[in-house]
């Protein structure tokens, strides 16, 4: 049984209170700040890229035996949380999940390029260059069909305004 868990904001400083133990957590040493919704048994919450490792900072328990509604005090918790990071480390990132990024998408092209070209290089290292050529083929035109996807896709994807958290992200 762990004590119950409560944070505040003091002065560009997080205070993690645990029972009798505070940790303090000075927010100009933030390096990403990524917020993470709701779902199934998993709670709402944010977690703080720090030098040494993460912070999570949760609605409830980060992981219980039934679904829970954040309380109404976590979300403008977590909204000056954002902010009073922002001022303090301007360089952090905000990120929330994304579906796709460009970066998955490029990258996904590029390991189906390549292995297009292993296909096709051990086919014909092998003799048997026509089902090589038809195996890269297919591999090389889906890798086309993931790069038509780049125009459509927002580079600041999974990104957001700590000033602006958007709407029922946090529930």
């Amino acid at each position: 049984m762990q004590p119950l868990t409560t944070w505040r904001l003091e002065d560009g400083v997080l205070i993690e209170q645990r029972g009798k133990r505070e940790r303090r957590v000075a927010l100009n040493t933030v390096r990403r700040l990524h917020l993470t919704p709701a779902r199934g048994r998993l709670a709402a919450g944010a977690i703080l890229g720090l030098p040494r490792g993460q912070l999570g900072v949760y609605s409830g328990q980060a992981l219980s035996l039934k679904a829970t509604p954040a309380p109404e005090t976590f979300a403008p918790f977590v909204a000056a949380l954002a902010k009073a990071t922002a001022q303090a480390s301007p360089t952090a990132r905000f990120t929330v999940p994304a579906m796709a990024t460009m970066g998955t998408v490029i990258g996904a092209a590029v390991l189906l390029g390549s292995g297009a070209l292993a296909v096709g290089g051990f086919a014909a290292l092998a003799g048997q260059i026509d089902i090589g050529l038809a195996l890269a083929s297919h591999m090389a035109f889906v890798a086309i069909l993931a790069l038509a996807l780049v125009p459509w896709l927002d580079r600041r994807a999974g990104r957001f305004d700590p000033l602006a958290i958007p709407p029922g992200l946090l529930g």
